[in-house]
């Protein structure tokens, strides 16, 4: 795999990611961010850095992408987790 298709693919997962934080998947977030993962690892074990601006500003651009998304997903996870909270604590009061 060259750069240009590394970077359309690493693309292509950022927007998988994104979507999946959208639907609130979170599983898929997780299988998602871990081919990601695999996939620049093996590439970066078969490629050595060659000073290309242009690679690590599109590498940064992802980097930024999924931190966003990241902190969406994981908002929306604490949210979550409080509302749920909250209902438990309100159904408790019919358990008795």
């Amino acid at each position: 795999m060259n750069k240009s298709e590394f970077i359309e693919q690493f693309k292509k997962y950022n927007e998988l990611l994104e979507s999946a934080v959208a639907a609130q998947n979170f599983e898929r977030v997780t299988r998602l961010d871990l081919a990601r993962r695999k996939m620049l690892h093996e590439f970066t074990e078969t490629n050595a850095p060659d000073g290309d601006q242009h690679f690590f500003e599109a590498l940064e651009q992802c980097a930024e992408d999924n931190a966003k998304a990241i902190s969406k997903m994981t908002a929306e996870m604490h949210r979550v987790q409080k509302t749920a909270a909250t209902t438990m604590r309100g159904l408790s009061g019919y358990r008795r």
